[in-house]
């Protein structure tokens, strides 16, 4: 696909997403589902689309989560035109209850991390009590810092090889090393060290130093890092990308620039374009440059948590908005 035709599927899709969902709900939301559907291949679909939202709300109490400002990225992430809707969210709420049983509070972010769930019913147990050890063992090294947020990263992370007390360890040093290296403490960083472990539980230095490649390298095109964008950083520094093709997510980030589109919402470009590039690299199968000793299909799973990680962090900003353009 050219950048011409993302462009205009970007176009497209978001305003199929404005005229299904309304002109309530916030632009930054809308783009957020546009970009979903196009970097993941997925087709939007009105009616099915609409049909998910009333499924949710249907099934959900009034004050759940759910109705909330993630109301619409929840429809989007569950849509399944080979599904029913209603089976959809019972089997979102059911992940949602062994999270809870699990010791995880009910709030916006265990919602999107059931997202993230295994579809096995067999297998759903283990990984949530698998996440709330890796949970338990971050908040011992950052108790104030590791918070609801962090709890798709557990889940996403828990499924993986290794033990959880080293794999936190070895988070709160790539946090420690990313400090001395000029990016900034906070949710943020966290989010990052956690992105970085994606490969092994075992602290590699060459994380730290890709990672501060890909941002010197970023910065020197004129592209502006902010807090928000650290986990697609680490995510570039995991799939250890090289100089040339970081340079093509610099240009897919200025060809969006250029693009009424996100006129007012430059900050989101750049993960879209780490988005767009990720399904480029999976596509094509061009894996053979990464060291990974995981499937394809995690590196798929990673790009939807990086995607979950983004579309959260949009609509924590926004919770307090009205809405509306």
């Amino acid at each position: 696909m050219t950048m011409e035709q993302v462009k205009q599927d970007l176009q497209t899709t978001f305003e199929q997403v404005k005229n299904a969902a309304g002109w309530t709900v916030d632009k930054r939301i809308m783009l957020s589902i546009a970009s979903y559907y196009v970097t993941t291949g997925k087709t939007f679909n009105g009616k099915e689309f609409l049909a998910t939202s009333d499924a949710i709300k249907q099934k959900s109490g009034w004050f759940s989560p759910l109705r909330s400002h993630i109301h619409y990225m929840m429809a989007a992430f569950l849509q399944n035109d080979h599904e029913d809707p209603s089976i959809a969210v019972e089997n979102l709420l059911a992940k949602q209850d062994i999270l809870k049983a699990a010791g995880f509070k009910s709030n916006v972010y265990s919602y999107l991390a059931a997202i993230l769930m295994t579809d096995d019913s067999n297998q759903q147990s283990i990984e949530a009590t698998q996440a709330k050890h890796l949970y338990d063992e971050m908040k011992s090294h950052h108790p104030f810092l590791t918070q609801p947020d962090d709890v798709p990263y557990a889940v996403m992370l828990g499924k993986l090889p290794g033990e959880p007390k080293e794999r936190a360890a070895t988070m709160n040093r790539y946090y420690t090393e990313l400090r001395s290296q000029g990016f900034y403490m906070g949710n943020e960083l966290q989010w990052m060290s956690q992105i970085l472990t994606f490969k092994s539980s075992i602290y590699n230095a060459n994380m730290v130093a890709q990672a501060v490649q890909v941002r010197d390298q970023l910065k020197s095109a004129g592209v502006k890092i902010k807090s928000m964008h650290y986990v697609m950083v680490g995510f570039l520094a995991v799939l250890e990308i090289n100089k040339e093709t970081l340079e093509h997510v610099i240009e897919t980030y200025r060809d969006l620039a250029s693009m009424k589109l996100f006129s007012w919402y430059k900050e989101m470009i750049l993960s879209i374009a780490v988005q767009l590039e990720t399904k480029h690299i999976i596509d094509n199968k061009s894996i053979t440059s990464v060291s990974f000793t995981t499937t394809i299909e995690m590196l798929m799973q990673a790009q939807q948590a990086a995607m979950v990680a983004s579309m959260a962090a949009t609509s924590a900003a926004v919770a307090s908005s009205s809405g509306g353009e």
